[in-house]
């Protein structure tokens, strides 16, 4: 029986910032992100998540990396859109914080690259 409605899921990212992910939504909110750039030689890690469903399609998702990276998703569905906002540590700015914005479409995919058409 599934925990969240994501599990199973595989979505492909492609963020207006130049970055690009594979997010597989494991059991046991769990998330193994695949950075799908060449630039980065596969670079790969499992994450516990946070994860909320809302009316209309839109989820929250959200972890902290072992490096101390704080990453939130926003994704809707229904428009195949993700914005994320993310934290990580720099002196320099106020807290200690550093804010990275960025946004772009995603899809849902089979194991084999595919689209999957079914629903979340």
């Amino acid at each position: 029986m599934k925990k969240h409605p994501l599990e199973g899921k595989i979505a492909k990212v492609m963020f207006d910032s130049g970055l690009q992910f594979r997010l597989d939504f494991l059991e046991d909110y769990q998330m193994r992100w695949t950075s799908i750039r060449k630039e980065d030689a596969g670079a790969t890690d499992v994450e516990t998540i946070h994860i909320e469903e809302y009316p209309g399609g839109i989820f929250s998702i959200d972890w902290v990396e072992e490096s101390g990276l704080c990453v939130s998703y926003t994704l809707d569905t229904a428009n195949s859109y993700v914005k994320s906002f993310m934290t990580f540590t720099d002196e320099g700015y106020r807290g200690g914080r550093r804010p990275f914005v960025h946004e772009g479409p995603f899809h849902f995919i089979l194991e084999n690259g595919e689209p999957d058409t079914a629903l979340a």
